[in-house]
């Protein structure tokens, strides 16, 4: 049996098809996943290109492709996060100037209340995932 969570399905676009945000059980490719984030105009004209993988009310799995000098980040800092280094180089801020630097493979761990800054250092591809306290989530 394959039950959706609260956000349904994914809505689409002319490249992507729909989807369901939440199932059972999901896997999927992240090479090709990546690689097809890649051949898509927002990674082509831009510097960077991302897919919720999932999305539950306390829990998000974002793929990103970006290329050298751009960033993600997190400035509400309420989830937990992991940013799993998948290719290339990125530099990480945490909260008031704490540094890492991550190489493909790297897995960084930030814990709730701490904002963040990722910063590619070469093209670079990183699977976020967040999780939230449920209460904070309105669970």
């Amino acid at each position: 049996m394959t039950t959706q969570g609260s956000y349904g399905s994914t809505s689409g676009t002319d490249t992507r098809g729909s989807r369901p945000l939440i199932e059972d059980l999901m896997v999927f490719s992240l090479s090709a996943e990546a690689d097809a984030l890649r051949t898509e105009d927002q990674y082509r004209n831009g510097d960077r290109n991302s897919a919720t993988l999932a999305k539950e009310v306390d829990f998000r799995v974002l793929l990103s492709v970006l290329r050298n000098g751009a960033t993600l980040d997190e400035q509400d800092g309420d989830a937990r996060g992991s940013l799993h280094l998948l290719e290339g180089t990125a530099s990480m801020t945490v909260g008031d100037g704490e540094e890492a630097e991550l190489s493909t493979g790297d897995v960084a761990v930030v814990d709730a209340g701490r904002p963040w800054l990722l910063r590619a250092t070469s093209d670079c591809a990183v699977l976020l995932t967040l999780a939230w306290p449920r209460e904070k989530a309105g669970v």
